[in-house]
């Protein structure tokens, strides 16, 4: 049976989401930034020290204000994006669940090529493959979904908590706690090897050297994106709650409640981001399970929806009050080309990183990181800005179109 079934039209698009992702592009590469001039690894291996007082400075904003907060709002319109999809109607009535499952596997192969050509911190292998899982989820009760996001966003926590009480349990055992200190010495001086051994790779090796070490940076954060990704798809879960209540749709409804979430989310998001910072710079590597660590874990998930919510809320009053215009003209456009910019990203860092292109790889600071990221962004409003007055689409998101429909879409404006 033909499936006629067609993307959103432009008109139909809701502003306000495009605003959000563009917004989400930005506080994405801002924190990705760290894991291009360094190995994605060394996100596991603990606070490094600062030489600079801007770096440091740098650093703690970086914590407080973006790490676990664009990642979320980034699941956030994820979604709510797959909610507005399985409830397109096809002219014929036949089910659109076989045309999403074909969307989120073009995602997937988006995300592998991803991973094996430039970059270990990919996300959108992740994506896909909780899309699929969302399926599962669409006729849930609301209720129901806030129940699975809470017990989801908990499990870091509790597999923190368990493996705290273990270490704990098991150094009150002398003849144990000598096994368990020599154990992590061992993978803090591995830790330690391969980062020297990957920066290497980066400045000097070869194309197929980088794809291999590369690989091996995936494989070493494989363990805790499985540890800490049901957060994401409990954010998923909330994403889909939200495209069911129409606070997006209809913002100018539901003021009151955007004004309770932004004051609830800055207090909370406030506190718990302070401890989250604070407990980053006291704990060791992370795969070592002490009390900072389930401080840290706690904090980031706390801190990161909280502040995320009230990033969301604030942008919303803003824009129902007329005080958000320009930002809003320059952030949709961006959003408008979320999979290309961020592609686009992982392009042109690893082009100025990498031995292949310009060789900074190690070369950068925290605080160039920052200014670096701030050019990147400056650059891509005006590419997404003159992108969109020639074409209808972003290259992948056209093609992903394409693939998804199995049909040509329309590409340059006549």
């Amino acid at each position: 049976m033909k499936e006629e079934i067609t993307p959103v039209k432009s008109l139909e698009r809701i502003a306000l989401l495009d605003i959000l992702r563009g917004l989400a592009i930005f506080g994405i590469l801002m924190v990705n930034m760290q894991m291009f001039y360094q190995p994605a690894t060394s996100v596991i291996a603990g606070y490094a020290g600062s030489e600079t007082i801007a770096d440091k400075i740098s650093t703690v904003l970086i914590k407080f204000l973006f790490e676990g907060k664009f990642y979320i709002l980034f699941s956030l319109l994820f979604g709510y994006g797959f909610w507005m999809f399985i409830n397109k109607k096809t002219d014929d009535g036949s089910s659109i669940l076989p045309v999403f499952r074909r969307r989120v596997a073009i995602l997937l192969m988006f995300g592998i090529l991803h991973v094996v050509f430039l970059w270990a911190g990919d996300i959108l292998v992740w994506y896909a493959v909780f899309g699929f899982v969302l399926i599962l989820f669409r006729k849930k009760s609301d209720r129901s979904l806030i129940k699975w996001a809470f017990w989801l966003a908990i499990v870091p926590v509790v597999m923190t908590a368990l493996s705290v009480l273990m270490v704990r349990l098991g150094m009150s055992d002398p003849q144990a706690a000598a096994g368990i200190e020599a154990s992590m010495q061992e993978r803090e001086a591995w830790m330690a090897e391969f980062l020297a051994r990957a920066s290497a790779v980066y400045s000097e090796g070869t194309f197929g050297e980088i794809i291999r070490i590369r690989l091996q940076e995936y494989m070493n954060l494989l363990p805790g994106v499985l540890f800490f990704y049901p957060v994401v798809l409990g954010v998923f879960l909330v994403g889909v709650w939200a495209a069911r209540s129409g606070i997006i749709r209809d913002p100018a409804g539901h003021v009151q409640l955007f004004r309770r979430i932004l004051w609830w989310g800055l207090i909370t998001g406030v506190v718990f981001s302070a401890l989250y910072t604070w407990s980053f710079f006291n704990t060791g590597a992370m795969t070592v399970p002490d009390i900072w660590m389930l401080v840290l874990t706690t904090s980031h998930i706390i801190a990161g929806f909280s502040l995320s919510v009230a990033y969301v809320s604030g942008i919303v009053l803003l824009y129902i009050n007329g005080r958000f215009g320009l930002p809003a003209r320059l952030l949709a456009p961006v959003g408008r080309m979320a999979l290309t910019n961020y592609l686009l990203q992982s392009i042109i860092c690893t082009t100025l990183f990498f031995s292949y292109g310009f060789g900074l790889f190690g070369k950068i600071s925290v605080f160039q990181g920052v200014l670096l990221t701030l050019v990147i962004f400056g650059l891509q409003i005006p590419f997404s800005l003159l992108w969109l007055k020639h074409f209808y689409f972003g290259p992948f998101e056209w093609l992903w179109r394409s693939l998804t429909y199995m049909k040509l879409q329309p590409f340059i404006r006549k």
